[in-house]
């Protein structure tokens, strides 16, 4: 049931009213702009661990935010965790789709009868 949940409400607002959010899925913790028009995220532990240690807890809204984030600590790591990995191996497949080359030698080209003219020499040329 939990992998089909989907959370609705953010993980709190920091200082600048900037709401913080966590989707399971997509293993990143999103950050809208109190206006709603940009998007940012955060996509590694070390970030994570910085956001953390960057909150003011004299305030209100980050207080409750940092509350929230310790809360789901271990889950969002380790989503985080997961996601830097498959990255990691979709460019490394990717890299090794590049590496390989083709090991067969192409034959030359045949002769193509509508290019014959290009092998015309003039014999009645004056020297």
């Amino acid at each position: 049931m939990e992998k089909r949940f989907v959370r609705t409400d953010s993980l709190g607002k920091d200082r600048n009213h900037n709401r913080y959010w966590w989707f399971q899925r997509d293993g990143r913790v999103f950050v809208e702009s109190s206006d709603s028009k940009q998007w940012g995220y955060y996509s590694s532990k070390e970030e994570l661990n910085l956001l953390m240690g960057s909150l003011n807890c004299k305030g209100e809204r980050e207080r409750e935010l940092k509350k929230q984030l310790e809360k789901f600590y271990s889950r969002i790591s380790l989503a985080l965790e997961k996601r830097s990995k498959e990255l990691a191996q979709k460019i490394a497949m990717e890299d090794e789709s590049v590496v390989r080359r083709s090991t067969r030698v192409r034959a030359p080209p045949s002769k193509n009868p509508a290019n014959a003219f290009l092998e015309y020499v003039n014999k009645w040329k004056e020297e």
